[in-house]
């Protein structure tokens, strides 16, 4: 039996009064895929910027609980988080022309990236 690494309890993200992800609740065992798939606007963008501690204000998890390895990090700093992107958990954005930049080449861009969690 495969352990969870990643377990989302009840996870609800709202931005003021909009419910943007309310009662998400799935998991996800070492060697599994799990896809999000629903209509624009149906809050998967937001669960994963949840996880990853990438939800800018004024968005905030209300409530629920995200526990990767075992440990809930909905509570966790800045800094733990950092940690965590790119060297345990990373997202792969839906549009590559927002989050890449054109003018350099994309080895210089994925390398980058490996640097920036090298060292936290």
């Amino acid at each position: 039996m495969n352990a969870t690494v990643l377990e989302v309890r009840d996870l609800r993200t709202h931005f003021g009064q909009a419910k943007a992800v309310d009662g998400v609740s799935f998991s996800v065992a070492r060697g599994e895929v799990l896809g999000l798939v629903g209509e624009s606007g149906s809050g998967k963008s937001v669960t994963g910027f949840s996880i990853i501690g990438l939800v800018d204000p004024p968005g905030t998890i209300v409530g629920g609980q995200i526990v990767f390895n075992g440990r809930d990090i909905t509570r966790s700093s800045r800094e733990e988080m950092r940690a965590l992107r790119g060297r345990r958990m990373a997202m792969i954005f839906q549009d590559p022309m927002m989050t890449l930049n054109p003018v350099l080449r994309i080895d210089t861009q994925m390398i980058e990236a490996v640097q920036a969690h090298e060292n936290v």
